[in-house]
């Protein structure tokens, strides 16, 4: 009795050991195993909010002269084939701008500072409506027709950004695309200098639609070299790198801290220069942050003559005003502009379709 009695307990014991084995199994299946799986889900939720009217952001805003109204139709045209909704805030006539409202230290020509009032508008627009993240676009400029996906892949390296010097909290894991540890991102400069200092801290990922090497001036190959992104890799690759030397304004989002740290250095504080310059002297000096991404995704669009430009602001009857047109337009460093893509989307040959139609019509008639 006693050799049987004991098999059954320690079967009874076994039988219980190997359920307490198999629960704290599951238990550990089901709270620690799922972590990596809904980390990445609720990153890929995030990122598609790039696939909305704002890319992500809080709102898409340009600057154009009131008087610009051709460049408006353009970027309301642009916006509406690319899906996106965007805010126009009014470019300012230097001459307007009183003196006693001028920076101190900003000797500047008017139209110089009128492009700077017109900047620091739209950082207040982002202040004064308590907007988390804010586009800033120029009116003259160029994207890739494969916007949407450009940024849900950014936001994705984003989430992921290894250049932080802090974690991400909780609220920017849940609500912001892009992350909120910078105060400026360049993505339509014209030229760029790493800090010579940290070539390091650079984060490369593949990107389909970057342009061709061919396709890339000049400026940004080197850019891209001088932080290890040569050979093959030109033409797939991306690379985010904190922003030192970015010059141009064609494109760049801001957080609401970075306005306020834009309007502190850049209006209360004085006025160094240009609008570009002086917020490149101001990444230099370490008062604000940011990253460039190279090569940009926004781009100038350029049709030759005086439509080029509003700096200087005054017609010349002497030169030209449109050298090429639009059909004759181009822009630099895009795989697929969504300009010439516009052109193609809302093409209609309507009466050659009627043609064609009765083509077909009489064709399955004799077939008949």
């Amino acid at each position: 009795m006693l050799p049987a009695l004991f098999s059954a307990k320690y079967g009874v014991r076994k039988h219980m050991l190997f359920a307490v084995v198999a629960g704290l199994v599951i238990v550990f299946a089901f709270l620690v195993l799922p972590f990596p799986i809904a980390k990445k889900s609720s990153k890929l939720t995030l990122a598609s909010t790039a696939w909305n009217e704002t890319l992500g952001f809080g709102k898409i805003l340009y600057i154009s002269m009131p008087y610009r109204t051709d460049r408006q139709d353009a970027m309301d045209l642009l916006a509406s084939t690319s899906n996106l909704k965007v805010t126009r805030i009014n470019g300012v006539d230097g001459e307007s701008i009183s003196a006693k409202a001028v920076p101190d230290n900003a000797n500047l020509q008017p139209s110089v500072l009128g492009c700077w009032r017109a900047h620091a508008d739209a950082w207040r627009y982002v202040i004064d409506n308590d907007i988390e993240t804010a586009l800033i676009l120029e009116d003259d400029i160029d994207w890739d027709e494969n916007i949407h996906q450009i940024f849900h892949d950014l936001s994705l390296q984003m989430q992921d950004n290894k250049l932080r010097l802090v974690m991400p909290t909780d609220h920017e894991r849940k609500t912001a695309p892009y992350g909120l540890d910078w105060d400026i991102l360049f993505m339509g400069q014209c030229l760029d200098h790493p800090h010579p200092d940290y070539r390091d801290l650079v984060q490369v990922y593949d990107d389909p639609s970057v342009p061709s090497r061919e396709s890339i001036q000049q400026e940004f190959l080197h850019y891209m070299e001088s932080l290890g992104v040569t050979g093959d890799d030109v033409g797939k690759k991306r690379l985010v790198s904190p922003a030192y030397g970015p010059a141009c304004t064609m494109g760049y989002a801001i957080t609401r801290q970075g306005a306020q740290r834009l309007l502190l250095n850049l209006s209360y504080l004085g006025l160094r220069g240009p609008v570009d310059n002086d917020i490149a002297w101001t990444l230099q000096d370490g008062k604000i942050r940011g990253y460039s991404l190279t090569p940009p995704v926004f781009a100038a669009w350029r049709v030759g003559g005086q439509k080029d430009s509003d700096i200087d602001g005054k017609y010349d009857p002497n030169k030209p005003i449109s050298e090429n047109g639009n059909r004759g337009g181009e822009s630099k460093n895009l795989k697929s502009s969504a300009r010439v893509a516009m052109l193609q989307h809302l093409a209609l040959d309507n009466w050659g379709d009627y043609k064609r139609q009765r083509l077909e019509a009489s064709n399955n008639a004799d077939d008949d």
